[in-house]
């Protein structure tokens, strides 16, 4: 019983010192940079995007297209969609083909590359709801927040609140 003891706590400590060999390995190295500097980005706006939804009735639906940018360059598919969306509500998903997108030297204004429609119940609790759309290459995903407000004010005060 001891020798087999042994021999377990001796292949231990050697797996442990395989792993902690891998951590610093280059592989690791270079998939942690890779995700750090990856070549584009979601652009991020000052305030969230906003979409208000007047409550109504059942069987009242509502549908809105969220637009967006992806600036720089990538080489694979960009998947896209929209998360945390008000309860039953859809929205669509798809990807932008590789590319590149740049800010124009003389204005700064980028070209929008993609959009999204979100749809759903008008009848859903009265709330603002905080979606976001996000951007993925399938290693790194960024967000952006969009609200949606379901409100009884009018479509004019709640765009302005």
């Amino acid at each position: 019983m001891r020798v087999v003891s042994r021999i377990a706590g001796s292949a231990l400590a050697l797996v442990a010192v395989l792993l902690l060999s891998l951590v610093g390995s280059p592989v690791v190295a270079s998939a942690q940079a890779a995700s750090q500097t990856h070549t584009w980005h979601l652009r991020n706006y000052d305030a969230p995007h906003r979409m208000c939804v007047q409550h109504g009735p059942e069987g009242r639906t509502h549908q809105s297209y969220f637009i967006f940018a992806v600036t720089g360059s990538w080489s694979t598919d960009l998947d896209f969609g929209m998360r945390d969306l008000p309860p039953g509500w859809t929205a669509t998903e798809s990807h932008i083909p590789p590319g590149s997108n740049h800010p124009d030297p003389d204005d700064g204004s980028v070209r929008v590359n993609g959009f999204t429609l979100v749809q759903g119940s008008a009848t859903v609790p009265l709330a603002t709801y905080r979606a976001r759309i996000w951007v993925s290459d399938g290693t790194v995903t960024e967000t952006h927040p969009a609200d949606i407000v379901v409100t009884t004010a009018s479509w004019v005060d709640c765009m302005q609140a």
